[in-house]
This record gives structure tokens, sequence and C-alpha cells, in this order.
């Protein structure tokens, strides 16, 4: 899709919603606080605030953003940047791998960098009747579109599925 201020950018979306059986202050927990998210998702650090840094550790890779959100019991969100830096000699080896296995150079990747925006991800909570709620998670980005931006994107979708999905094992799905 394409944005009207900027046509020539396509937007990259992911959306997930949760019926917890658990109140918004008890999601919020597990979503808004380092202690929360490392017990369901991976190992995190997290300073809770808007313009804190969030890290998450992935095992060969750790990514590091900035809070944009913190409403408590209603919205956390965060930007990362995508795993590329700025530069090629910043690329991880892991990263690097990845291009080569999709057939992908590098210098293709850094020609259209400055397309892409911050990888932004925010859950969005909503109370509901008998001390449940709904939990919406949302990735999104912008960029040109191009294939390796398509197939990462993808990939990390289908990567962060099941780790998102580890939500209704931390709190019983709410029935509806």
């Amino acid at each position: 899709m394409n944005t009207p201020d900027r046509p020539d950018r396509v937007e990259h979306r992911m959306e997930r919603t949760y019926d917890l059986a658990a109140s918004p202050e008890e999601v919020w927990e597990a979503i808004a606080t380092a202690d929360g998210i490392s017990s369901w998702m991976v190992p995190t650090r997290l300073e809770p605030r808007v313009g804190g840094e969030v890290s998450f550790d992935l095992g060969g890779l750790t990514t590091t953003g900035v809070v944009t959100e913190y409403t408590p019991n209603e919205r956390f969100a965060y930007e990362e940047p995508w795993p590329v830096g700025d530069r090629p000699e910043d690329l991880s080896p892991e990263m690097a791998q990845w291009f080569e296995t999709i057939g992908v150079p590098l210098s293709e990747v850094y020609e259209g960098l400055e397309q892409v925006t911050p990888i932004a991800t925010e859950f969005l909570i909503e109370a509901a009747s008998g001390g449940t709620c709904v939990v919406r998670v949302i990735t999104s980005a912008y960029g040109s579109g191009a294939d390796w931006e398509n197939e990462f994107f993808d990939q990390m979708a289908l990567d962060l599925v099941p780790i998102l999905d580890n939500l209704t094992t931390r709190f019983p799905v709410a029935a509806r």
C-alpha cells in the first residue's frame, strides 16, 4: 500500500489480536516491563518511559529501539531500526549471510535504505467484560517495496507470530 503523502513508499504491516482472560493491569505488566516481556517473549531490557531504550536479545542478534508511547494499561509502542546499520561494515555477519542466502547484493540494500522508516510495534490494550481484555499487536514500517524489504519483513512476521502467540501461554484465551 502506498502512502498518500509519499506514493513511492510501501507499507509493511502485521497485526495480531488476542482475547485474554486477564485484566488490563495484568497484561500491562507482561507487555510493558522488562521482566514481563522477558517471561514470554525474549530477554529484554527496558527503560519504561517515552524516549527510553528497549533492547531485545534474539540470541545471535540484539535489537535496540526507543519507546515512543507508554500509557499504562492502554498502549505501549516502540521503534527499532531495520537490522542493517547505516553502513555495510555495521551489518552483523548473520544479516550479511541472510542477504547472501536470498541473493541480494549489499549495494542494493544500502541504495534504498533512506527510503525505509523504523520498524514500529505497538501493543494496544482494551478492557472487556468479565475481567478480560483484548490486546492488538501491530508491527509496521514503510519502505520502497524492494524485494529484500518485502522478504525481510515477511520473514520477520513469520518469526514473530509464534513469539507473540506465547501471550496465550501466559494468559488463557478468553471465551467469547
